[in-house]
């Protein structure tokens, strides 16, 4: 019987433990780059997505978050959902344009080079 009863409180706390893994958000880190790969800082970076429609509500996503890249050409973002997002980087007369599909409670790395 108490055997049985170990087991149990063993098996519910396995349970238990693995099943309520709290998730953490999505985070995003762009790199800007020059032609020569040097790191470019003061860079505005865009990452949104506007062009999805829920065909349920018809509603517009409207995700938009824009930062400037620091001294080691980096830009920092922070989502509470998965998503694939556009990526818009403008440096002076320079600009790049790509995208980055970010991953619950992981950190997404991606690098753009302004040309």
């Amino acid at each position: 019987m108490l055997r049985s009863l170990l087991i149990a409180f063993v098996a519910i706390t396995t349970i238990a433990t693995t099943s309520c893994k709290k998730t953490e958000p999505c985070k995003a880190v762009i790199t800007v780059q020059d032609s020569l790969g040097n790191p470019v800082a003061g860079a505005r970076v865009i990452l949104r997505q506007d062009s999805v429609i829920n065909p349920t509500t018809g509603v517009r996503a409207d995700v938009f978050q824009e930062e400037y890249s620091v001294s080691t050409g980096e830009a920092f973002f922070e989502f509470d959902l998965e998503a694939v997002l556009n990526v818009e980087v403008d440096y002076d007369v320079q600009s790049a344009r790509d995208y980055i599909r970010l991953e619950q409670s992981e950190t997404v790395r991606k690098t753009v080079i302004v040309k």
